[in-house]
């Protein structure tokens, strides 16, 4: 059973980017894991970054909107930030709503902005750690719940 996963935030920049990366680090293969943003940009270099201090590479990924995604119905749906137009987003029978600063709106000299990409970098790695611990990436209640499925 397939765990249809998809973060949210403004731009699909920064936040949600590495959401998407590190979920597919931590996360079994059985989830598919998607991300978007409401106003598509362009991946930030210092999201690719501070991702691969990590050993985590989201270079391949590129910012994306809710029309250029396969799906329109996920199992979760995490926002991360304001979400200007919620009607616009779908649907999605466990949704997690968190606010986590964009830090490419973070002003200052490259090592202060590094270091705020870094914060968030590590705020969304424990946060999707717990959330995995908690169940919000099992399969529904009913579903098998097997070796191999998102969260054990």
């Amino acid at each position: 059973m397939t765990t249809m996963i998809l973060f949210v935030c403004s731009r699909n920049a920064g936040r949600s980017q590495m959401a998407e990366g590190i979920a597919q680090t931590l996360l079994p293969g059985t989830c598919q894991i998607f991300s978007a943003g409401e106003r598509p940009s362009v991946l930030s270099a210092m999201a690719v970054r501070v991702m691969s201090e990590k050993c985590v590479d989201i270079s391949r990924q590129h910012s994306k909107g809710l029309p250029d995604l396969p799906f329109r119905e996920y199992d979760v749906l995490v926002v991360l930030g304001e979400w200007k137009d919620p009607s616009s987003l779908p649907t999605a029978p466990r949704v997690k709503r968190e606010t986590i600063p964009d830090p490419a709106g973070m002003k200052g000299g490259e090592a202060e902005v590094l270091d705020r990409f870094r914060e968030i970098r590590d705020v969304l790695y424990d946060r999707i750690s717990s959330w995995d611990r908690e169940g919000l990436f099992l399969p529904e209640q009913g579903e098998i719940w097997g070796r191999g499925v998102c969260g054990r």
